[in-house]
């Protein structure tokens, strides 16, 4: 490895210990310069790196590495972008429901637990960014955030909603799960919508 960056700033490589881009990315990560940041971006000899399995950065050598660029940001950077940005990401969830409400309604189950499986992915994605949003933002679980109450009070509801539906998704009863779908969880969706900026406002 020849040369290494940081959000623009060089470091000396062999000050930077591991044999592969998974242990290099580790050290890094706990050098005292970008200690809690968090990694946006990997650009490996000029292109940009993603892993489409676990621990496939184990696979990529040190000697296969000729430049390694890091962009990273901050927890609270992240958690900004996220409260003001994220109503679209919630919208494209909204936007499936329809579509997998409908196939538990007529029948089609393996189509239907196919998207709905990934849909549950998406959502608990979803919830964790809120979740750390909330943790790096310094926002109280009994923050008051409008007419909805406590931000743990809704994300208690929000939970009992996903609880309801893996629940029936294991009984196998598609018709309730479709209703959970339509009216509980879109609503809470609708809610989550209305609530980032008033976080974002309760973070300031």
């Amino acid at each position: 490895m020849n040369s290494l960056t940081v959000d623009g700033n060089n470091f000396k490589t062999q000050e930077i210990a591991g044999g592969n881009l998974e242990e290099i990315i580790i050290s890094l990560m706990e050098h005292p310069a970008i200690e809690n940041r968090v990694i946006t971006r990997v650009l490996v000899n000029g292109a940009h790196y993603s892993e489409e399995v676990p621990h496939a950065a184990l696979e990529v050598t040190r000697e296969a590495i000729d430049s390694l660029e890091l962009v990273t940001r901050t927890a609270e950077d992240i958690s900004l972008h996220f409260l003001e940005h994220g109503r679209y990401y919630v919208e494209t969830l909204r936007r499936a429901l329809p579509k997998i409400v409908e196939e538990f309604r007529m029948g089609d189950e393996t189509e239907a637990n196919e998207h709905f499986l990934s849909f549950l992915e998406s959502l608990h994605l979803l919830i964790s960014v809120l979740e750390q949003s909330k943790t790096s933002m310094g926002l109280g679980d009994d923050i008051r955030v409008g007419e909805h109450g406590s931000l743990n009070a809704y994300l208690d509801k929000l939970g009992q909603v996903l609880t309801t539906m893996i629940g029936l998704q294991e009984q196998s009863d598609w018709i309730y799960l479709a209703d959970v779908l339509e009216y509980e969880l879109d609503a809470s969706l609708t809610d989550m919508i209305e609530l980032l900026p008033l976080l974002k406002k309760a973070g300031h």
